[in-house]
């Protein structure tokens, strides 16, 4: 058994930032690894959470802190039977939208939400290429997306009924690039 200050040390060391974060993309890499293919996919909304950005630590732990305070982003809904769907985001996100992208029109501007970011859904190889089949959620072959966002490819798998694990990567010239993970719930 370990001394009281070997054991104080070790929790000393699990919880530097930089640790804390590695293992955490690592246990979300196996997670999704181990999920399985959507089949069939989902459908209606589905109650999203930013969970990490792969991107930067500083980045992700920005961006951590204004999910925990106020996330715009509500979640997908889907509609399996078309093999698409959109981001639903809270009503107050519209002038942040508006001053990222002030030509794009949203899908539909509801009381409780606004529906925007229109995506095709097909299943196919992991880009990482691992050989999991996924839910790909593509965005760029919707010609009215902002440029930015038709570069985003998201990846779906489930991990058990009603629960799913997304990653999202970014198309770079030559291959996509892994920029975080997110979770997809059943409501």
């Amino acid at each position: 058994m370990a001394s009281p200050a070997r054991e104080l040390a070790g929790i000393e060391e699990r919880l530097q930032p930089g640790r804390v974060r590695q293992e955490t993309l690592l246990r979300l890499g196996e997670l999704f690894e181990s999920g399985s293919v959507c089949d069939p996919g989902p459908d209606g909304f589905l109650e999203g959470r930013a969970l990490l950005m792969s991107a930067s630590g500083a980045l992700n732990a920005v961006g951590r802190r204004l999910a925990d305070w106020r996330m715009p982003w509500l979640g997908k809904a889907f509609d399996r039977s078309a093999a698409r769907g959109v981001n639903v985001f809270a009503p107050w996100a519209r002038p942040w939208m508006r001053a990222l992208w002030p030509s794009y029109v949203p899908e539909r501007e509801l009381a409780d939400r606004i529906e925007a970011f229109r995506f095709q859904t097909w299943l196919g190889p992991s880009a990482a290429g691992s050989g999991v089949t996924v839910l790909k959620i593509d965005y760029g072959r919707e010609p009215t997306n902002p440029m930015l966002v038709r570069r985003v490819l998201d990846e779906l798998v489930q991990l058990e009924d009603g629960v799913y694990l997304g990653k999202a990567l970014i198309r770079t010239t030559s291959s996509y690039r892994q920029v975080g993970f997110f979770r997809l719930l059943a409501v």
